[in-house]
C-alpha cells in the first residue's frame, strides 16, 4: 500500500497509508488528510490511488502544490518524490505499487501507428513536379 511520510515545520513526523481511490488533503476538517498549515488551502489537493499509479492534483490552491520543488497542477508520483503543501513536506513511498519511474518514460507503441517523420523509408518515384508552371 502506498503511503506518505509527513514532516511538519515543527518537526513532527507521521505516516499515512493512502487508501484506494481519491483522498483530499488540506487544512479543513472535512479532508481525508488534514494538515495544520495556514499556507495550505482548506481543500488543497487530491491524491488518487489507482492500481498502477498514484496521482497528485492541485485543486487551484492559492500557494500551490510542489513535487520535487516544481509547482504542479497534476503529477504521477514515483518512489521518493517530495511533496510540499504549505509548511508540510511529505515523502511518497510507493510500497507495492506496480508503477516505476522508468515506466513513465517508455513510449507506448501500437503496431502500424508509428509515423516515419524523416520519410527515409518513403517509396521512391521519379522526380515529377507537383505543379506545372502556369497551370492550376
Amino acid at each position: 500500500m502506498p503511503k506518505l511520510i509527513m514532516l511538519s515545520a515543527a518537526g513532527e513526523t507521521r505516516q499515512i497509508e493512502l487508501q484506494p481511490d481519491a483522498s483530499t488533503i488540506g487544512r479543513g476538517a472535512q479532508n481525508d488528510i488534514v494538515i495544520d498549515s495556514m499556507q495550505a488551502s482548506r481543500v488543497h489537493a487530491v491524491i488518487d490511488v489507482e492500481r498502477a499509479f498514484v496521482t497528485l492534483r492541485d485543486l487551484e490552491s492559492r500557494n500551490g502544490t510542489f513535487v520535487n520543488d516544481i509547482r504542479i497542477e497534476s503529477q504521477v508520483l514515483a518512489e521518493g518524490d517530495v511533496i510540499r503543501l504549505g509548511t508540510y513536506e511529505m515523502r511518497f513511498v510507493s510500497g507495492d505499487q506496480e508503477y516505476r519511474r522508468v515506466e513513465a518514460f517508455q513510449p507506448q507503441t501500437v503496431p502500424g501507428l508509428l509515423v516515419d517523420l524523416d520519410r527515409g523509408n518513403a517509396p521512391t518515384a521519379p522526380d515529377v513536379p507537383l505543379t506545372m508552371p502556369g497551370k492550376f
